[in-house]
C-alpha cells in the first residue's frame, strides 16, 4: 500500500510530529472512498481496490452481526484488505463490505511489516525509519491475528514523548489457544506538510455491537481510525454521518461490553 503523508501532527488533541521539516513538502490530494461488498468463508480476504494511480491510506469494513476482524491492513498499489470469522461455531459464507481511502501516492511512501509469536492478547510493535534525516513519518497502520481462532484487537499509533518516536503496533487474541501470530503493517512516507494528522479518542465503555462516532473538524474528511479495545472490532465504517466521520462497533462475547481508545486520521476533503 501506498499513500499520502499523513503523521502525528499539530491541532489540538493531535500527536506532534518531529520537529525537523519536511525535505519535500507534499500535500494530500484526490482522496477518495471506495468499497466492495461480497460473500467470504471465514478467514478468506475481501479487498476494497483503489483506481489506478491512488493508493490506499487507510480502510475499513462492516461485517454481520456475530462476526470479528482478524486482518485490517494495507496492501501496497492494491488497497485494504479485510479477514473475518464469526464469533460462534458457524463455518458458512458470510456478506462484508470492505473500504479504502485512497489518494494521490506521496514521495517516500513505503509500508514495513513486522511478525511475532505472541501470548494470546499480546501486541507487535516497530517504527518507521528515524536512524537518519529525513526522517520518515508515520501515516497510518493495520494488522492481522491468526489462527483459527484468531481476532484483532488493537492497531494503533503512539508516541514516546521524551523520544519524539512515533511506534505502530497491532495486538490479537486466540480463544483457543495460549499464543497468537500477530502482524502489524505500517505506512511510512519521507513528506509531510502537516495537511493530515491524526487525532486521540480518548478510552470510553460500551455495550457489545455499539460503539462511538469518532470525527475530524466538520469540513475534513476522515481516512481511518486507529484502535486499542478489551475486544474485536465488527465495525470500523468510515462517513456514516458525514465525511468527517468513523463510527466503530466491537464485540466481547464472553461479556456485556468493553472499552476503547484510539485515534481518527483526518486530511482535506476530496479533491482537495
Amino acid at each position: 500500500m501506498v499513500a499520502t503523508a499523513i503523521a502525528g501532527a499539530s491541532p489540538a488533541g493531535a500527536s506532534n510530529a518531529p520537529s525537523t521539516a519536511a525535505p519535500a513538502p507534499h500535500r494530500v490530494s484526490d482522496l477518495q472512498m471506495v468499497q466492495e461488498t461480497g460473500k467470504v468463508s471465514p478467514y478468506k480476504a475481501l479487498i476494497a481496490h483503489c483506481p489506478p494511480g491512488k493508493q490506499p491510506l487507510g480502510g475499513g469494513f462492516d461485517l454481520p452481526i456475530q462476526h470479528t476482524v482478524a486482518a485490517s491492513y494495507p496492501i501496497a498499489d492494491t488497497g485494504w484488505l479485510i479477514k473475518a470469522r464469526p464469533t460462534t461455531e458457524d463455518a458458512s459464507p458470510f456478506e462484508m463490505t470492505a473500504y479504502a481511502m485512497c489518494a494521490t501516492p506521496s514521495p517516500g511512501y513505503r509500508i514495513i511489516k513486522k511478525s511475532a509469536t505472541v501470548p494470546s492478547g499480546g501486541g507487535v510493535g516497530q517504527t518507521c525509519a528515524i536512524a537518519n534525516y529525513p526522517y520518515e513519518y508515520m501515516v497510518n497502520v493495520g494488522g492481522e491475528a491468526k489462527g483459527p481462532s484468531a481476532a484483532l484487537t488493537g492497531s494503533d499509533i503512539w508516541m514516546n514523548q521524551s523520544s519524539k518516536i512515533t511506534y505502530a503496533s497491532a495486538r490479537g487474541i486466540q480463544t483457543k489457544a495460549d499464543t497468537v501470530e500477530v502482524d502489524v503493517y505500517t505506512i511510512c512516507a519521507t513528506a509531510y506538510d502537516g495537511s493530515s494528522y491524526w487525532l486521540d479518542q480518548w478510552e470510553s465503555s460500551h455495550t457489545n455491537d455499539r460503539g462511538p462516532l469518532w470525527a475530524c473538524p466538520a469540513g475534513v474528511s476522515s481516512i481511518g481510525v486507529t484502535f486499542t479495545a478489551g475486544a474485536s472490532l465488527r465495525s470500523s465504517k468510515p462517513h456514516t454521518i458525514s465525511q468527517s466521520d468513523w463510527r466503530v462497533t466491537a464485540l466481547k462475547p464472553e461479556a456485556a461490553g468493553y472499552t476503547i481508545s484510539g485515534k481518527i486520521v483526518c486530511g482535506p476533503g476530496p479533491g482537495r
